[in-house]
């Protein structure tokens, strides 16, 4: 079996080991409610994510999760083959760590929270990997050109994937600076070609979002400064600067605080740092100080690379997991790195170059294939198995992470469920009930979310109960206790809310935190945001 079948099918396993659970299972999501019953089309091109609603073209909108949850292990594996065949990976254990780190990470975890857009959210993951691709192994125009459509294609299903487009491209850059073949003058010409490739990418996405937006009377959403970017000037450019580097910090060490989590990720950079540095060494590039430099700046390069939406958006912040696939990525340069060393050392066989006579049998051990029980070989490259044992522990931690956000979700879809029930059983006993009468609700029942302890933030409703407006509750009724309540206007609301019997109600769960007022069934939750309704002192 060919490396690209054996990572392709490590992914699918693996993916279908870690994500089985909500696979399997049907979550209560506002978000899902809001995009499949009323949002639709209109919202999500005005975000810019014109080809999204194409998706539901083909399988509707209905969330479908074991087969959503398939289609973007199938794409996640596709990824996985282009990763591989670009970077030229070839040892089996190595395939294992790709596919695991790229199926099991908490991003996966955070887009399946979101499971009835995932499926369009991995196509564009596809595609971004696809147009670094092409760019950097197809050669000439059409390299740039079909890299450059690609990416515009990944734009269009969701924006935040151009990021990985760009480290991938970095990772190339990096690999090309530590390989002495490639002179200086070589590596400016595949950076020029990226960044062409890469504008052309974005202009073709640009006009065509313009051409979607004219034809359709949209416009661009103030959704998390879609509206709004570029136009923050010197500050805002420094503060993003300076937002890059925390929110990269937040996802690998979470809550600053010591634990398993964090010390892996620690020991993670600690070793990329110190495989640079053997690489240095090996290769003789201290003697060429502009390599050394170039590469040096690479890892400050990272936080902005991985976060670069937070120039273009404001609204843009950490708990937007989903938008930081590219910080899976991060780990797999070490991978990338060991990959090398070993592919460098076995072609000392056949040349001498960059090897002295004596170090044959050093250069011929790291090329063979890795033997668990020969102690000596542990001894003597124990450098690149503490990497993979790492790497592995890193990957098989994702999958608990998975597993205990899903537990979470879990939970708090019990929740919702049992206080939906509850609601409108309780709304069923006030007398003059019907069920398809106007609805008033005030404040909510909100809670502060349960994060995964020891892992990143994940957004969506992984951990917590996810309903915070009055239209939520009652779309949310509507769709999953399959009821027909209309929402009551803002200004039905005001007229309730300056009446003697609204002032007499209780927050829920009190007996009178539910009443008929003026023809209208009004839930009285909680006090945030009710003062929106009350009469304005002048």
């Amino acid at each position: 079996m060919t490396r690209e079948k054996r990572v392709f099918v490590y992914t699918i396993i693996i993916g279908i080991l870690t994500h089985a659970f909500r696979m399997t299972n049907t979550m209560i999501c506002t978000d899902t409610t809001n995009y499949l019953k009323s949002i639709g089309v209109t919202w999500v091109i005005s975000l810019g994510r014109i080809l999204l609603p194409g998706v539901e073209k083909i399988r509707g909108t209905v969330e479908l999760p074991f087969l959503i949850g398939i289609i973007c292990l199938i794409l996640i594996g596709c990824t996985a083959v282009f990763f591989v065949r670009l970077f030229d990976i070839q040892e089996n254990i190595f395939l294992v760590i790709v596919a695991w780190i790229l199926a099991a990470n908490p991003v996966v975890t955070s887009i399946f929270a979101y499971m009835y857009t995932a499926d369009g959210y991995m196509i564009s993951l596809l595609f971004s990997v696809l147009a670094a691709y092409l760019c950097l192994k197809k050669r000439g125009l059409a390299g740039i050109l079909s890299g450059g459509l690609c990416l515009a294609v990944s734009l269009g299903f969701y924006q935040a994937f151009i990021s990985v487009t760009i480290i991938i491209m970095l990772f190339w850059l990096f690999r090309m600076l530590y390989t002495p073949e490639h002179d200086i003058k070589d590596i400016g010409k595949m950076a020029g070609r990226c960044l062409l490739s890469g504008v052309t990418g974005v202009a073709v996405y640009v006009v065509l979002t313009l051409i979607v937006w004219k034809a359709g009377g949209h416009q661009a959403a103030g959704y998390m400064g879609m509206d709004s970017a570029g136009g923050a000037g010197i500050h805002g450019l420094l503060q993003a600067v300076i937002d890059c580097y925390v929110d990269f910090a937040r996802f690998y060490i979470v809550r600053w605080e010591l634990n398993r989590y964090n010390a892996m990720n620690v020991l993670m950079f600690l070793l990329t740092l110190i495989t640079w540095l053997v690489f240095v060494t090996k290769r003789n590039l201290w003697r060429k100080p502009v390599r050394v430099i170039l590469m040096a700046l690479v890892f400050p390069l990272l936080p902005i690379v991985c976060h670069i939406f937070e120039f273009a958006s404001a609204g843009v912040s950490y708990t937007s997991t989903s938008m930081e696939y590219s910080l899976a990525l991060v780990y797999l340069l070490l991978l990338i790195m060991w990959s090398d060393m070993r592919l460098f050392a076995s072609a000392q066989n056949h040349k001498d170059e960059w090897k002295k006579p004596d170090d044959q049998e050093k250069a011929t051990g790291i090329a063979e294939s890795f033997r668990w029980t020969d102690l000596r070989y542990w001894k003597k490259h124990y450098l690149s198995m503490l990497s993979v044992v790492l790497l592995l522990c890193i990957s098989f931690h994702f999958t608990v992470i998975a597993n205990r956000a899903y537990y979470n979700m879990n939970n708090a879809n019990t929740k919702v469920e049992m206080l939906l029930n509850r609601l409108v059983m309780r709304m069923e006993m006030v007398e003059g009930y019907h069920e398809d009468m106007e609805v008033a609700i005030y404040g909510s029942c909100y809670e502060i979310p349960e994060y995964v302890p020891a892992a990143p933030m994940m957004s969506g409703v992984v951990s917590n109960i996810f309903l915070t407006r009055d239209n939520e509750y009652i779309s949310m009724m509507n769709h999953y206790l399959s009821t027909s309540y209309e929402r009551a206007g803002f200004e039905t609301m005001c007229q309730i809310a300056a009446t003697e019997e609204f002032a007499a109600m209780e927050a829920w769960p009190s007996e009178n935190s539910i009443r008929i007022i003026n023809g209208t069934m009004v839930l009285y939750l909680s006090d945030t945001d009710v003062k929106q309704y009350l009469p304005q002192e002048e």
